[in-house]
């Protein structure tokens, strides 16, 4: 009798199930990954805009920030959307916010954002509720220039 060389249901049962046991492990490993990853390019991405606005200010007579990006491509080129984040500028010609605005949201998601003393500042988003774009106010000196009561923000550079 000549017997068949293929997997028996149960061996292919074996298999994905172990499969499955890999991939429910290094998923949220993955992602919890990149969460950080995207963070970190935004905080570059905000580092880099600071300096950039210091040149761009140190530059010029009047020593005043522009109201939009468009005329600091010299300095600056403006991002839109980059590594999960969407980047906004709000300025009064005296002082600024860019921030960075996570596009998805979930534990783990900040919202982050620069100023004129070149300080960066974030803020946890613990669920979907949180995530309504916030409102600025270029003047209040201090971390709560977003506006959010939800919000509590921590200085981290």
């Amino acid at each position: 009798m000549k017997r068949n060389r293929g997997f028996t249901l149960i061996e292919l049962m074996v298999s994905i199930a172990i499969i499955a046991v890999i991939a429910a492990i290094a998923i949220p490993g993955l992602i919890s990954a990149k969460k950080s990853s995207n963070l970190a390019a935004a905080y570059g991405n905000l580092k880099s805009f600071a300096t950039a606005m210091a040149t761009y200010i140190e530059k010029r007579d009047d020593q005043t920030y522009p109201e939009n990006l468009s005329n600091v491509e010299e300095y600056y080129s403006h991002i839109a959307t980059k590594a999960g984040y969407k980047y906004f500028y709000f300025s009064d010609t005296k002082r600024f916010v860019y921030y960075a605005y996570p596009e998805g949201t979930g534990n783990g998601s900040k919202i982050v954002f620069v100023d004129e003393s070149s300080r960066i500042y974030e803020s946890d988003i613990k669920d979907d509720n949180d995530l309504i774009q916030p409102t600025v106010n270029l003047y209040i000196d201090s971390a709560n220039r977003i506006e959010d009561p939800k919000m509590i923000w921590t200085l981290k550079s």
